[in-house]
């Protein structure tokens, strides 16, 4: 079912991927609705919900002529409706938008604009974030530290898995033909840290310095696996449910098949890969030795000693 099919192709589209939205996401598409550069279409897939949101869609398509619908017959798992808006996907440029994030009216112009100045060898431009909490509260800011403009892709791919944590680039602006090259959003926990590091191994990723994007942690939210169990999170992916089986482990072996394996010239794809694992070995390697300092530390610490009252 669709809405709002316009002729010309607008520069930007943005797709919002939803199932069972109705909590927060009037207040994205309000955001989105407001911001100052025009030329967009948003795309919004429905995962089937069972709530509101497809009241709430309905109700928005009919008010923007710039809103297109979309409903799946069932629950595909999220990973399949993230590749359906960028498969629905008309513009040149792309921007996933999560139904309880929010982007600040500057985000879009700020972000094109970044892009258009830096030229083909930039694939993709985020801003930094605020986190915010359910009520819409700033809790603070978070740097991705995901800036890496280095002309070799090695350097870069070993940029994401030395830096990325909580992973907001992703919701950047791609370049949409750039994006539709990698494999997007996969079926297993942290694939968005294969994507990353496999767009930083076709182009750089630029970050901008205003605090534009404001993610939202609640309890509904699926971080990945990382504030919820990888049980839970991997519901996400496969709503029938499925046995999480070492996820990191398996988000690494992923990530170095696709980087060895894609397309570009066998040294680039290798060096990519070896990047990549050598980042992120030094990296498990200083967490654990982090956790085992701390563990000597506080077996070292003595008692606080108790005083003699009167």
């Amino acid at each position: 079912m669709t809405a709002g099919d316009g002729p010309p192709a607008p520069r930007v589209s943005l797709g919002v991927p939803v199932y069972n939205a109705e909590r927060y996401l009037a207040a994205c598409l309000d955001a989105l609705l407001a911001q100052d550069y025009p030329d967009f279409e948003i795309i919004i897939s429905d995962n089937a919900s069972t709530d509101g949101t497809w009241e709430i869609c309905r109700r928005y398509a009919a008010r923007d002529g710039r809103i297109r619908l979309y409903r799946n017959p069932r629950n595909y798992g999220g990973h399949v409706n993230y590749a359906r808006v960028v498969e629905l996907a008309r513009g040149e440029l792309f921007k996933w938008v999560a139904y309880d994030d929010i982007c600040l009216p500057s985000y879009l112009s700020t972000c094109v604009a970044a892009l258009d100045a830096a030229g083909p060898r930039a694939v993709l431009v985020y801003p930094r974030t605020l986190l915010i909490d359910e009520a819409g509260a700033v809790i603070g800011p978070y740097d991705d530290g995901l800036d890496l403009r280095d002309r070799r892709a090695w350097r870069r791919v070993a940029g994401v898995a030395h830096r990325i944590s909580l992973c907001h680039a992703h919701f950047g602006v791609f370049r949409l033909g750039v994006l539709r090259r990698t494999g997007m959003i996969r079926p297993y926990l942290s694939s968005d840290y294969t994507l990353l590091a496999e767009v930083a191994r076709l182009g750089e990723i630029h970050e901008v310095a205003e605090r534009l994007f404001q993610r939202r942690l609640h309890a509904g939210s699926t971080v990945q696996g990382r504030r919820s169990t990888a049980a839970s999170a991997a519901t996400w992916y496969a709503p029938q449910g499925r046995r999480v089986l070492a996820p990191r482990l398996r988000m690494l072996a992923e990530t170095l098949l696709i980087l060895s394996t894609g397309d570009g010239r066998l040294r680039t794809r290798v060096g990519a890969a070896g990047a990549f694992l050598a980042a992120w070995l030094v990296r498990r390697c200083r967490v654990l030795l982090g956790r085992w300092r701390r563990r000597i530390g506080l077996r070292r610490t003595p008692p606080a000693p108790v005083r003699g009252g009167s």
